[in-house]
């Protein structure tokens, strides 16, 4: 990166804080903020992609926050309307920006200015900023990744990692397509999450911000037949005999 950079000849790095579709691999400390000193020293311009990991699911309003980097220029997406209506939003600070003091005139798309999407990302913004949504995040987090941490104990050999920061969270298996495998007994179980298509062993697992707890143990005791399902496949054999998911969750809570 550093080498690419130094050139001077790149007008924008892009990157998502943490690439979704390598199934959420943490930036090493100082990584991003590495990147964005070199971005200065060459007056290229920083791009944080939040489509996915933007809107409090780290636990702060853009992932990118919680490495102390603030980039030139910030894209949204997707979640910014609640699923409810299409938009999409850049967010440009003054020197990115400055272009159009000058000309006043810029490329819009066939259906860009949405009205009532910006209506519906107003209000997602809005709730996203409560305190007490952040709250819940971290709550949320906190809970799932006992629960996560658990059903790795549960299967050591296969499920092998757990990528996380807030609600972003990678689980990595210990199989060359450990992820599609676990995707599709997921959805069997009725649980929907997609592998990682530049890293098959991982899945994405993004719950949603504002699962109670009753949902979220729901969603580990799924996952955790899932997980054994899957296994079971890859092995080319039976799952290991256990209690029942249900009865292990109620016993660790009670415990």
């Amino acid at each position: 990166m550093e080498r690419e950079i130094a050139k001077g000849d790149a007008a924008c790095v892009i990157i998502e804080s943490i690439p979704a579709t390598y199934g959420f691999p943490m930036p090493i400390p100082g990584y991003l903020k590495a990147i964005k000193a070199m971005c200065e020293k060459v007056g290229t311009l920083l791009i944080a992609d939040e489509v996915q990991t933007g809107l409090m699911r780290s636990g702060e309003m853009w992932c990118i926050d919680t490495y102390g980097v603030v980039p030139d220029m910030l894209v949204t997406g997707k979640g910014i309307s609640g699923g409810i209506y299409p938009i999409a939003a850049v967010v440009a600070n003054e020197r990115s920006a400055a272009w159009l003091k000058e000309d006043g005139w810029g490329h819009m798309s066939s259906f860009g200015g949405a009205e009532l999407g910006c209506i519906a990302a107003h209000k997602v913004l809005e709730i996203c900023a409560r305190p007490e949504t952040r709250s819940q995040c971290h709550y949320i987090s906190h809970h799932l990744r006992q629960g996560l941490n658990q059903i790795q104990a549960n299967y050591p050999d296969f499920f092998v990692g757990i990528r996380q920061r807030g609600l972003i969270m990678g689980l990595e298996f210990d199989h060359p397509e450990g992820g599609v495998h676990v995707m599709r007994s997921c959805y069997e179980n009725g649980i929907w999450a997609i592998y990682s298509a530049l890293d098959p062993r991982a899945l994405q697992f993004k719950p949603g911000l504002l699962c109670d707890h009753e949902l979220c143990d729901d969603i580990l005791n799924r996952l955790d037949t899932a997980v054994g399902q899957a296994e079971a496949v890859v092995r080319g054999g039976r799952a290991k005999g256990r209690a029942h998911p249900v009865e292990r969750f109620q016993a660790r809570e009670a415990a």
